[in-house]
């Protein structure tokens, strides 16, 4: 028979191996359903990290930013932000050839798709992402436009949206973005983050907005749908 101290052992590895692996947190595994705030905070530190040229702390930044965004555990927290953060670190280095972080991002695309039992491509989304990467580095067009039109359609595949219903974030967030790179080595953070936690206030807003528009629209649909004759 085990011993009382013992089992009180095994609870407790129990609850850590559950905590560590499978706890997600607070609130409803929804796609949207984030707190601004916090994803923009730590958004921050992950540029900061780039900055610093902090590999470590990019990595740390990327887990829990997507922890927090797509409600993920821990497990699945570390899984998505080592591929995101993989990506982001070899991109910085890259001059040429830049499809070689194409496999990390989609792979963190699938890691989101299968978790929120979502049907966007990921080879798709990831190919979009790389598209604005890609388009920030270009001087002669890299706009606020032009780099927000291609985040806004990258938003509009991962979402099921029109690219038309994620101007507001994707702008916000280039804007941010703009303001991190023309700030030198010491950028104005605080302005940074207030306008990165708009820029996902947007996003959770017009994501939240389009969900209960489908769901509408699904019961709608079900309403129009004439009941069977009976036998």
């Amino acid at each position: 028979m085990f011993r009382p101290a013992r089992l009180i052992t095994i609870l407790i590895l129990t609850l850590v191996i559950y905590a560590a692996f499978f706890a997600t947190p607070v609130g409803v595994r929804a796609e949207g359903n984030f707190d601004p705030d916090a994803v923009a905070a730590q958004e921050v530190e992950i540029w900061k990290a780039e900055k610093g040229h902090s590999d470590f702390s990019l990595y740390l930044g990327a887990i829990v930013m997507l922890r927090e965004q797509e409600r993920y555990s821990w497990f699945r927290a570390v899984q998505a932000g080592f591929y995101l953060g993989r990506a982001m670190n070899t991109f910085i280095d890259l001059h040429t050839r830049y499809e070689r972080v194409l496999p990390d991002l989609e792979d963190a695309a699938q890691i989101q798709k299968d978790w929120m039992h979502a049907t966007f491509d990921p080879a798709a989304v990831a190919r979009a992402q790389l598209n604005w990467w890609v388009t920030r580095r270009m001087p002669n067009l890299n706009s606020v436009d032009s780099v927000s039109q291609l985040m806004a359609e990258e938003y509009g595949l991962r979402y099921h949206l029109g690219a038309d219903r994620m101007m507001a974030a994707a702008t916000l967030r280039t804007q941010a973005l703009d303001e991190r790179d023309e700030g030198g080595i010491d950028p104005p953070w605080p302005t940074i983050s207030k306008r990165l936690a708009e820029s996902y206030r947007a996003l959770s807003t017009a994501i939240q907005l389009g969900r209960r528009r489908a769901e509408m629209a699904d019961l709608v649909a079900g309403d129009s749908v004439p009941a069977a004759n009976p036998k």
